[in-house]
């Protein structure tokens, strides 16, 4: 991942400000690159502002870019509960098999992680690489894998890829954008990118507001639109080929999130659990519309 040394000009945003009178942010638009947006509300002390043309919710001011780095750097970044790895696994092996489809051959992953995706890809048969200058990903590195533990943009490739892999990374960098001009170069003509990312069109994110977990200063700096999302493709020379949503929404996750508006009375938690289990029929048909709560898109290179 990338953090410049310098972060954007913004303005702090005050919830308890009575007079409501919250000026836009001075970041551009992360997506769509415009200086045109809103105040939104206050997450963990940092200001989030929305885009008024493309409406991607994004941090503004940034925060100091040795903060972002130091998150990266935690022993347990990417770490995941046990009972989500199946999961994780599964629907490793299911991307690794639409990128081979779509003929890649020679992957690089950025923000691999522990390296499930680097699993599912070599044992398709593919040759596959990641970065990512995280502690948990000497995970994937003691399994063989080749991992280039550096920062963005430290990395030059010996030669080109024909994809690139990106399962939950662009909504962490500071410029989304200039770090896909970056990666570009690294692909050969036509080569394929893989990514998901949080969405901030699905019904989740419009029900719960701020309470979305989505959103999650300094981790997530933006979270993208759909437009935004595209927008942000067209200018980094990408066409999309598929575009998907996906929310991963299972009953106990489910519970979780309904617990939060209920408390953690005697009463609150059964029926939290009721109510997850319930709603995993809508959360399935949120994603069929387009509505959940992360895009995965996969796109070539113009």
């Amino acid at each position: 991942m990338s953090v410049p040394r310098g972060s954007e000009r913004g303005v702090a945003i005050d919830n308890d400000d009575p007079s409501g009178q919250m000026r836009a942010s001075a970041r551009p638009c992360p997506a769509c690159g415009v200086t045109s947006s809103r105040p939104a509300f206050v997450v963990h002390g940092h200001p989030h502002v929305r885009c008024t043309v493309c409406t991607t919710l994004f941090v503004s001011p940034l925060p100091d870019p040795d903060r972002v780095r130091a998150t990266y750097l935690q022993p347990d970044y990417h770490e995941t509960a046990d009972a989500s790895i199946p999961r994780m696994r599964s629907e490793a092996r299911a991307r690794a098999r639409r990128c081979l489809e779509l003929g890649a051959r020679r992957i690089l992953e950025v923000g691999c992680g522990p390296g499930h995706f680097l699993d599912a890809a070599r044992e398709l048969g593919a040759s596959i690489e990641g970065l990512d200058p995280a502690r948990t990903a000497t995970a994937a590195a003691d399994r063989g894998h080749l991992i280039h533990a550096i920062w963005l943009e430290q990395f030059a490739p010996p030669e080109l890829y024909d994809c690139l892999a990106l399962w939950e990374v662009l909504e962490h960098l500071p410029d989304p954008a200039a770090s896909l001009a970056i990666m570009r170069e690294w692909l050969c003509d036509s080569a394929v990118l893989a990514l998901s990312t949080p969405s901030i069109s699905g019904a989740p994110a419009r029900i719960l507001g701020r309470r979305f977990p989505m959103i999650s200063p300094p981790d997530h700096l933006e979270l993208f639109s759909q437009r935004g999302l595209r927008t942000l493709l067209e200018r980094a020379g990408f066409t999309v080929v598929s575009w998907s949503s996906f929310s991963n929404l299972d009953a106990a996750t489910l519970a979780r999130g309904v617990g939060r508006f209920l408390g953690s009375s005697a009463i609150a938690r059964p029926v939290a659990r009721i109510a997850g289990a319930i709603g995993t029929i809508p959360a399935r048909l949120l994603d069929r519309a387009g509505l959940g709560t992360s895009f995965e898109v996969y796109a070539r290179k113009r």
